[in-house]
């Protein structure tokens, strides 16, 4: 007599099946994704230890910005600048292969197939005061206009010795921005998106990979949220305020002069009242 399995027998061997599936399936994601953030916080280390070195061997200063022009090939100088120091460019864009590929998120939103990592310019680029100083236009006059006048705007690196705490110093982080490569807060840092109002969307849940001005790596939970309604303008920031001012101020007591754009501060302040932005504007967090 020929034995063979009943329908019973094969129906419970299928459910054994999809029941373990059902309990592996999440535990292989989590380490995939473990594996991923052990793999960004190294690429970020060496970005920061490159940064490092960069700085001892260029009279202690962290590279400059150049905003226009062709500089926009490398979303200013860092990339290019750093290249001899790391020699990998897959370490810049490990999520995001591709260089030159833009496209559509399904929300209709572009996204930007660039860098992983952004600079840290400061929390509204235009602002700087982190790893950069201010803004300046290359022919000496006002930054309004600079362009029109055919100058390039420009952000000399700032020196390890001007920057109060380091080591709670944002240097590179994970972001979402265009070309510019930056990981400011207020819109930049949301670019290329793909959308969804909730924190867990960011980068490992929102935990961003971030290397720091002296040289260390980790993660810092991040929220996003809206100024002015869906809209409006995205922001993002640490969820701890005093990690916000201390990551994107290199002295949060020292006075800034952010750029004069519309709909933001304008004028002289201090640089952790100038932090203080999304609270006084009536940001609208996300909800995890």
């Amino acid at each position: 007599m020929r034995k063979a399995f009943t329908l019973i027998e094969l129906l419970v061997v299928i459910a054994i099946i999809a029941i373990l599936a059902a309990i592996l399936f999440p535990v292989f994601a989590q380490a995939k994704a473990a594996a991923k953030k052990t793999a960004a916080l190294s690429n970020s280390k060496n970005i920061g230890t490159a940064s490092m070195i960069y700085s001892t061997d260029n009279d202690d200063l962290f590279p400059s910005v150049y905003d226009g022009g062709n500089s926009q090939n490398h979303g200013g100088d860092p990339i290019a600048t750093l290249q001899p120091y790391i020699k990998n460019m897959e370490i810049w864009s490990k999520y995001r292969q591709n260089f030159d590929k833009t496209g559509l998120n399904p929300d209709g939103t572009v996204f930007y197939d660039k860098n992983d990592f952004g600079y840290n310019w400061g929390y509204e680029i235009r602002g700087a005061e982190a790893m950069i100083n201010e803004e300046k236009c290359s022919d000496g006059g006002l930054v309004v206009g600079c362009g029109g006048r055919g100058g390039k705007r420009y952000n000399s690196g700032k020196s390890n010795s001007s920057m109060a705490n380091p080591s709670q110093l944002f240097a590179f982080g994970n972001t979402y921005d265009t070309p510019r490569q930056t990981m400011g807060g207020i819109d930049w840092f949301f670019d290329s998106f793909p959308g969804g109002a909730r924190n867990n969307n960011i980068y490992f849940t929102s935990n961003i990979v971030t290397s720091y001005a002296d040289g260390h790596a980790k993660t810092v939970p991040y929220k996003g949220g809206f100024i002015g309604g869906s809209g409006g303008t995205w922001i993002a920031s640490p969820k701890n305020f005093d990690s916000r001012v201390n990551g994107y101020c290199a002295d949060p007591e020292a006075t800034i002069n952010p750029f004069p754009r519309s709909g933001f501060p304008m004028g002289s302040m201090k640089c952790k009242d100038f932090l203080a932005y999304p609270e006084a504007a009536g940001v609208v967090w996300w909800t995890d």
